[in-house]
Formats: C-alpha cells, sequence, structure tokens
C-alpha cells in the first residue's frame, strides 16, 4: 500500500532546502559580505600623478671632508602600471641646493631642476599588511653665481627601499629602511676654475609615510626619513 504523502506542519521536520533563513545565518552572511568588501577597498590601482615638496640633507664629499648639502625638490611625477604589483614612474621638477661652507662659493645657493625614473612594487594580497619596495635613479643639475664666480653642480642618485604598508581604512602606514648613493662633479669658473668630483655619498637609514586618502582618487601623504639622509617630504596624488 502507497504510503501517504508527508506533511511538514512541524517547522522543526522541514527539510533544510525549506528552512527559512535564521537571524543567525543572516548575520553571519552580512560578515562574510563585509569581510570581502574589506579585502577590496575601492581604491584604484591605476596610473596615477602626484605634485611633490620635499626637503632633505645629505653630504657631498669634498678634498677637505664632508659638507652637509641641503637640497630642496619641488616638482612632478606621472605613475603608470606595468602589472597587478609594479608600477614605473617618471619625476621631474625645480631644485634647490646649498652646502654649509662650500670650499669654492660658502654661502652660495644653487637652483636647477631635476629629473628621475624608477619603479614601486607592492602587494595587495593580504587586507591590511603587505611589502612595498621601491627603486629610483634621478639627476640633478644646479648652478650657481655670485661675485667673479659661478659654479656649476650635477649629481645622479640611485635610491631603493623596502618596508611593510599598513592599510586601514582611509589610511596607509608606510615604514621600512632605504640606501641611497650619490655621485656627481663640479664645474668652478671665475676666481677659481677647476673640474672636481664631488666624491661619493652612500649609506642608509630609515623612513616612515602616513597617507590619507579625501576620496577613492585623491589622497595626501608625508614621508619623512633620516640617516645618512634626513627630510621630510609632502605628495599630493590623484588616480585615474
Amino acid at each position: 500500500m502507497e504510503s501517504p504523502p508527508r506533511v511538514y506542519d512541524d517547522p522543526m521536520n522541514r527539510p533544510a532546502w525549506r528552512a527559512p533563513l535564521s537571524p543567525r545565518l543572516i548575520l553571519f552572511c552580512v560578515f562574510l559580505w563585509a569581510g570581502a568588501a574589506g579585502a577590496d577597498d575601492g581604491y584604484p590601482q591605476g596610473a596615477s600623478t602626484l605634485l611633490e615638496l620635499g626637503r632633505y640633507s645629505t653630504h657631498f664629499t669634498y678634498p677637505d671632508g664632508l659638507h652637509k648639502a641641503h637640497m630642496g625638490r619641488y616638482g612632478i611625477g606621472y605613475y603608470e602600471p606595468v602589472s597587478d604589483v609594479v608600477t614605473l614612474f617618471l619625476q621631474g621638477g625645480y631644485a634647490t641646493l646649498d652646502v654649509d661652507n662650500d670650499p669654492v662659493a660658502s654661502g652660495q645657493s644653487y637652483a636647477g631642476r631635476y629629473l628621475g625614473v624608477g619603479a614601486h612594487w607592492e602587494t595587495y594580497e593580504n587586507d591590511r599588511l603587505n611589502l612595498a619596495a621601491e627603486m629610483s635613479y634621478t639627476w640633478h643639475g644646479v648652478s650657481g653665481a655670485m661675485l667673479n664666480q659661478r659654479s656649476d653642480l650635477s649629481w645622479y642618485e640611485t635610491y631603493s627601499a623596502i618596508g611593510p604598508v599598513l592599510r586601514f581604512d582611509r589610511w596607509r602606514f608606510y615604514a621600512g629602511g632605504y640606501y641611497q648613493r650619490l655621485e656627481g662633479e663640479e664645474t668652478d669658473q671665475g676666481s677659481v676654475n677647476q673640474h672636481r668630483n664631488l666624491g661619493v655619498d652612500r649609506g642608509g637609514g630609515g623612513y616612515l609615510g602616513i597617507v590619507w586618502y579625501m576620496d577613492q582618487t585623491g589622497s595626501v601623504g608625508i614621508y619623512a626619513t633620516s640617516g645618512t639622509r634626513q627630510g621630510v617630504r609632502l605628495v599630493f596624488k590623484r588616480d585615474f
């Protein structure tokens, strides 16, 4: 004899596929959605432009020893991604220089320009903590003149850095270590006529950076370095 069809009057005996969603299950799904949204915070990793205002001090090597050089860089940059983690960039602008107790032109200020290229690498696998690295090669050329004396200086800077980056909501926190190497030359005309190498200054230190996204495409950041290069730079960036 064929059994009569089953009637599920008791909600506890209903098949799982017909059971209503419980508040706990709904809350669990909300948490999963929030976690997925947190892993992709919506900030683009596309091309970008920036405005950089920075000043730092390092050392030039002269025949009579080390002289502290105060450098200013005020320029723009363009970043273009070539993969999910690597971005190439071009930077350039106005450069200034003052050298303490300059062996030839003490008290003279220099001005000129700088131009450089580089690559930035940053991982995005983790929601909060990732790793970032950067390498750049920059040329500087400045000139200065005073009574009966003119000096032209040019130098090349190799810079590399690596460290963790912490992403939290609209904030980015950078920290790590860097290494720099400077090589250049100086040509003096006037009371003193000579051509000489500036020597080589190399060394490293640490850096800290804080970036705040004003919206999904615009950010402002401040970066500080210690050690061989001591200074601060302010960066306004726009992604598109």
